[in-house]
């Protein structure tokens, strides 16, 4: 029966010359067959793979319209100020305006706060156990499942996902230079699912200023409508002094609301462009944890590798992962 290759999605598994392994022509990656394929392997399938610092983004959108509603019930509890007025005054284009920049912004708070907790255990060696004797094909499978002990809090978090990926390749595939072609494909890969992560705050980015623009447009339609009132009302004073005001309200919503949307973006675009290098620079910074504490304590079953072989593998990945970062 047809299986769908587990890193890339598609139908182009095909037998290899070792037992129990197929490979994917597709993205040239191997995983093991239905057969032997552990636990561990399946719950990878089925857990949707995510950048470093991607959440769920139903949670944030909650908490903006939880937000949204303590925000304005504040403010109609307030005296009446040039905040309120701005808020409360200028019809429902606020409303959406606050309520989309508040998304934006849990989102990217969520993000950060996701990031900081990942960081945290890129300076615990997770391996220092297997520092004497360094890690066999026949040891991969049984620190796979210590590596969630080992990491603690941090367990579902990504370097952990990284290192047990590369330990299950280093099991399928008893070679360094194997494993260090997968870290490669694993880091380019990253780096496309931090981008593509972002793709919902770009969504807000752009969104909130034309929400402002839409208030502009109705604003602008409400002052025309009451000029041409303000016109047929020449003859009667009163008349034109409140179609006037129909003319100044209308021109408020339209100033208002461009001037909200532009702020609140720029408020957006701030913090997302610092929370994504930061989740780039994680992405870097794991790669150099796999370099310097994996990688050169891998050891191939036929005794084939050494020291210098090992920490000259290690010297390419590094130079492969700076070369990707310029």
């Amino acid at each position: 029966m047809d299986r769908l290759c587990p890193h890339c999605d598609e139908l182009t598994l095909a037998p290899t010359s070792e037992v129990g392994v197929l490979r994917c022509s597709s993205c040239e990656r191997s995983c093991l067959t239905g057969a032997e394929e552990g636990g561990s392997a399946k719950r990878d399938r089925l857990r949707p793979r995510r950048a470093p610092g991607e959440g769920q983004d139903w949670l944030p959108a909650l908490g903006a319209v939880a937000f949204t509603l303590v925000f304005y019930g504040v403010l109609q509890a307030l005296p009446a100020g040039r905040i309120g007025e701005l808020f409360l005054e200028r019809g429902f284009v606020p409303v959406l305006i606050t309520a989309a920049s508040a998304w934006a912004l849990l989102l990217i708070g969520a993000r950060w706060a996701r990031l900081r907790a990942e960081a945290r255990i890129l300076d615990v060696d997770l391996f220092a156990a297997e520092s004497a004797a360094g890690i066999r094909p026949d040891r991969a499978g049984p620190l796979r499942r210590e590596l969630a002990t080992r990491a603690g809090a941090s367990a579902e978090g990504f370097l952990v996902a990284r290192l047990d990926r590369a330990l299950r390749q280093f099991e399928v595939r008893p070679r360094i230079s194997a494993v260090l072609e997968f870290l490669s494909a694993e880091s380019a890969a990253d780096e496309g699912r931090v981008d593509a992560s972002y793709a919902l705050v770009r969504v807000f980015v752009w969104a909130v200023p034309t929400l402002g623009f839409i208030g502009t447009v109705l604003g602008l339609g409400a002052a025309v409508g009451g000029f041409s009132e303000s016109l047929e009302a020449a003859a009667s004073l009163e008349g034109l002094k409140a179609s006037i005001g129909t003319v100044t309200g209308g021109l408020g919503v339209a100033f208002d609301t461009t001037l909200l949307a532009l702020v609140l973006s720029i408020v957006i675009m701030f913090p997302a462009s610092i929370v994504q290098r930061m989740e780039e620079g994680l992405v870097g910074a794991v790669d150099d944890y796999c370099a310097e504490w994996l990688v050169p304590r891998l050891r191939e079953a036929d005794g084939a590798d050494d020291a210098e072989a090992i920490a000259a593998l290690a010297k390419k990945l590094l130079e492969h992962v700076g070369g990707a970062g310029a």
